[in-house]
């Protein structure tokens, strides 16, 4: 494929070299000016080197096959300029006379002098003998201009064809640059002429010129129908392929009243079409990220061609004025889109385009507000220029800047950087809240911060943030693990990752760095002061209650008493100077005792343990707290509900140990379940508020108390 766009691409230059510089060679070139046809440039060999200058007046020509006054449109560079078929018409039936006279015997030319003061000297004939082949060392500069435009867009359109080629975005964009090099390649040779072209050549070149710019715009349109996404199941090229067809017969048969119906005004209609397009690809793509940003290469490079182009050479003639950029010159446009709808297809950063893209737009945007209010001051009110300028700044500054902010912060990504820094107190909160784990906080600020649709764990270990596919997702380094988190479609999938969101979340992953350091250093300090207190329980408080015991032998209500007391002050000792331990461990010591109280008590007893848990371990203070609220639990049904069953389980529910608890005794009303007095249910729940979790109270229908307490396994807390 792209051998073929090389061999095109070759095949168009040499012909255009060839067909350039086959014509017979006059030895200076002319061009249109207000008085007439005006000398533009002088071979230095040719034979009236030293007898005409640039700026020369070329008034007529002569030889046996007759005489012509020149006109200033006779030198015109674009015969398409004109506005009616009769002035097209009889441009091309006057080269054809043109064509004729050069080529006839005694060729002279009537030239009238360029002065820069004074009286001009009356003109002159000068005896012209043209050269057989003008030769390619006198193609001016333009002609080599616009074949590098047209050899830029061909090649690049292949390239990108070439590269993703199995999509119908790139075949249409390459497509399009081969119509639009041939109207290129036809410009370059007609535009760059000394005076004039072989008639059969002329025409021709001319229509090509039509016909690439008319396939050009309807492969434009039909660019926006298929890419990023298609819009329909409508095959749109069989529709705009004879749409383009049946307007360039048209204008070839001169079917319709002047140039403007027939060839300007189509183009104006299909760049509409090209905007409603446009539109709906926006809509189709918003939750599309990767489309979503090809999509922004698309509107920004190829409506900077296409609008630059009609604005500045369709668009002043359609309103009866000059170009405002020759036809010529005005191709490089169209490298500039090529360029960037290349770099678009082929997926080239596509996540640096947000702002800047933006604020490309809306600078272009400045530029036409404040030339069109201008003008319209200057023409349509009359005002003086200075005027104008003045009024029209007022005009921009208070009306147009205005909106154009307003505009810039709706359609601005939500997740900006002056945004996101806004979140920082909060995320900085979230880092050092208690309730929960440093780890399992930083994927849940994550998930706040960049809202993707998915956030996942991955055992890849890495160092630094990182974006990947193209933006599409990006991997950031876990705070508590050697793990990381793959995030996937920013915002919901309504945008790419982007380097912005690479800084932040190297600053956030700071941040919640050292609150895990914090955090570490906390519970080192935490641990070290729980083995000193239970230190000083043990030597101080313990000895005292074990004198105690001795003590009251004889009193066997007080020494039973004094025991009990020893009893929880060992318990406690023992859960100061714990380390983590597994659920399974701490199951096994509830399950016996529970066992062993409803024994006592003549109550049955189903207790279970999810079966995947029971390596999870427990902190100190979760592992007691949970303790205690099953013991609380049991108390109650044996002294208070009066049950023959009772039934306990333990699972994990989302990160969370849940613990249930049912029995079938005499259950509890509603006013004592509010009011959680007595009865050790206000104890409950403050144990699992304290631990960061929930508890749930209710008597069902068939009877009973049951409790449902909800913990998260990194047991919170303040220690």
């Amino acid at each position: 494929m792209l051998s073929a766009g090389l061999a095109i691409a070759l095949l168009l230059f040499l012909l255009a070299i060839h067909v350039a510089s086959s014509q017979p060679g006059l030895g200076f070139s002319v061009g249109s000016a207000a008085s007439g046809v005006a000398v533009r440039s002088v071979d230095e060999r040719s034979l009236l080197a030293q007898q005409i200058t640039p700026g020369d007046l070329v008034l007529a020509l002569r030889s046996s096959a007759g005489l012509m006054a020149l006109e200033g449109w006779d030198a015109v560079a674009e015969p398409d300029d004109a506005v009616e078929y009769a002035t097209y018409n009889r441009f091309f039936l006057r080269h054809e006379a043109l064509w004729q006279i050069i080529h006839g015997e005694g060729l002279e030319v009537l030239v009238q002098p360029y002065v820069l003061k004074g009286q001009p000297p009356p003109p002159r004939w000068l005896a012209l003998t043209p050269a057989p082949l003008r030769g390619i060392d006198a193609l001016p500069l333009s002609f080599w201009y616009q074949m590098a435009c047209a050899l830029a867009v061909l090649l690049m359109g292949v390239a990108a064809w070439a590269f993703v080629n199995t999509e119908r975005g790139p075949q249409l964009y390459a497509m399009a640059g081969l119509v639009v090099a041939v109207a290129m390649t036809a410009s370059a040779i007609y535009t760059s002429r000394e005076l004039t072209l072989a008639p059969d050549w002329f025409l021709l070149l001319s229509r090509l010129n039509q016909a690439g710019a008319m396939l050009f715009a309807g492969m434009g349109t039909t660019l926006f129908w298929y890419y990023p996404v298609r819009l329909g199941r409508l095959a749109f090229e069989y529709l705009m392929l004879p749409l383009v067809l049946l307007t360039l017969i048209g204008n070839w048969l001169q079917w319709w009243p002047n140039l403007d119906l027939a060839a300007r005004y189509p183009l104006l209609v299909w760049l509409m079409v090209d905007f409603v397009f446009a539109f709906l690809q926006w809509q189709r793509t918003r939750f599309e990220p990767v489309e979503r940003a090809r999509l922004k290469w698309m509107l920004v490079a190829w409506f900077t061609g296409a609008v630059g182009y009609l604005g500045a050479v369709i668009a002043p003639q359609v309103m009866g004025f000059l170009p405002l950029i020759p036809q010529q010159y005005a191709w490089g446009l169209f490298v500039v889109s090529y360029l960037g709808i290349a770099l678009g297809i082929v997926r080239y950063r596509l996540f640096d385009l947000d702002r800047w893209i933006l604020m490309a737009w809306f600078w272009f945007a400045f530029g036409i507000v404040f030339v069109a209010i201008d003008a319209s001051l200057v023409l349509l009110l009359d005002l003086q220029t200075s005027i104008g300028v003045l009024m029209s700044l007022a005009l921009v500054g208070w009306v147009y800047l205005p909106l154009r902010n307003s505009m810039m912060n709706w359609l601005s990504p939500r997740d900006a950087p002056e945004t996101l820094h806004k979140r920082l107190p909060a995320i900085l909160q979230q880092a050092f809240e208690y309730q929960r784990p440093v780890a399992e906080q930083w994927g849940q600020a994550l998930q706040d911060i960049y809202h993707p649709l998915s956030c996942e764990s991955s055992s890849e270990r890495i160092d630094t943030p990182q974006l990947r596919d193209n933006g599409l997702r990006m991997a950031v380094p876990a705070v508590a693990s050697q793990g990381s988190y793959l995030l996937s479609y920013a915002a919901g999938g309504r945008r790419l990752f982007n380097p912005r969101d690479l800084q932040f979340s190297v600053q956030a992953l700071t941040l919640f760095r050292y609150a895990r350091d914090y955090h570490q250093s906390f519970q080192n300090g935490v641990i070290s002061e729980r083995r000193r207190v239970a230190r000083d329980l043990h030597d101080d408080v313990g000895a005292r209650l074990l004198s105690v015991v001795y003590r009251a032998q004889g009193d066997e209500r007080l020494q039973r008493l004094a025991r009990e007391c020893l009893g929880e002050l060992r318990e406690v000792i023992q859960g100061l100077q714990k380390s983590e331990v597994p659920l399974l461990q701490s199951y096994s010591r509830w399950h016996a005792e529970a066992r062993e109280r409803c024994t006592l008590f003549g109550v049955e007893l189903s207790m279970e343990l999810a079966p995947d848990i029971g390596s999870y371990l427990l902190s100190p203070r979760l592992e007691r707290n949970l303790s205690r609220v099953l013991r609380e639990c049991l108390s109650n049904s044996f002294r208070h509900a009066g049950a023959t069953s009772i039934t306990v389980s333990l699972r994990m529910t989302a990160g969370r140990l849940a613990l249930e608890y049912a029995d079938n005794g005499r259950g509890l009303a509603a006013a004592v379940l509010d009011g959680l007095d007595g009865l050790g249910l206000a104890g409950i729940r403050q144990r699992c508020e304290e631990l960061g979790g929930e508890v749930a109270l209710w008597s069902p229908l068939q009877g009973g108390l049951a409790v449902h307490c909800e913990v998260p396994m990194g047991g919170g807390g303040r220690t």
